[in-house]
């Protein structure tokens, strides 16, 4: 479910939230980060909230896909701030990874005025997006994905008090093309494809050891587009 898109920065209300749609928060190589931001209305003092990351094989999707869950969660009190990020082919890896690391960071440094809690978000993330938020926790201290990054958000926490990920692909070196021949690995990654190093760099399951939050995986068994196995690796290797 998702709203029709409407103008940008304008609150729209209902009895259990305020959402304020297509905030532009940054600009990068010409792309305007955006995010939609549902606030929970019966709620006295800074909310728990969930940093929303979509799906849509990196290549697709934007933040409307948090529709559902948000109003569903701000039923409960609990804010969403759902974020946008590069899409692939035109912006490659780590581009997607950067901005949702910038999102995260955006949402804590502002958590003030959207009427967060920043010691309780919950980073959240649907297939590519579960792919992207997994790594957006595993590999905060790794050189070689350290985000370009304004000045104001260097030294602002990327700590979350959980990582939910629904059915998300966790190793690239498995990721398979689509029956219609596209292969969301190859467009992610571009010419890194066929690099070990750069494959296992992108591949949330050998990071692991980075985990610092409990992490909730949700796949069915009946997925015909990212294999169950998937989850099921990425839970033995947190274990």
């Amino acid at each position: 479910m998702a709203f029709p898109r409407q103008v940008p920065g304008i609150p729209r209300l209902s009895d259990t939230h305020e959402l304020t749609m297509d905030v532009v928060y940054a600009e990068v190589d010409g792309f305007s980060l955006r995010y939609d931001h549902y606030r929970p209305r019966r709620v006295t003092g800074p909310a728990p909230a969930v940093v929303f990351v979509h799906g849509g094989a990196w290549m697709t999707g934007d933040p409307s896909q948090a529709a559902g869950n948000a109003m569903h969660f701000a039923r409960r009190g609990i804010a969403t701030v759902a974020i946008s990020y590069r899409l692939a082919p035109a912006h490659r890896f780590p581009a997607p990874l950067d901005d949702v690391r910038r999102g995260l960071r955006h949402t804590r440094a502002h958590a003030a005025e959207l009427g967060i809690d920043p010691d309780r978000i919950v980073l959240l993330g649907l297939s590519a997006g579960a792919h992207l938020a997994m790594l957006a926790h595993l590999a905060r201290d790794i050189p070689e994905l350290a985000p370009d990054l304004p000045p104001e958000l260097r030294e602002v926490s990327e700590s979350v008090r959980a990582v939910i990920v629904h059915y998300g692909p966790y190793d690239l070196a498995r990721s398979r093309p689509f029956p219609d021949g596209i292969d969301p690995g190859a467009e992610l990654l571009g010419p890194h494809r066929g690099d070990p190093v750069w494959v296992r760099l992108a591949s949330p399951v050998h990071h692991v050891a980075q985990a610092s939050a409990p992490v909730l995986l949700v796949h069915g068994t009946g997925d015909v587009v990212v294999s169950s196995r998937e989850s099921v690796r990425m839970h033995a290797a947190l274990e």
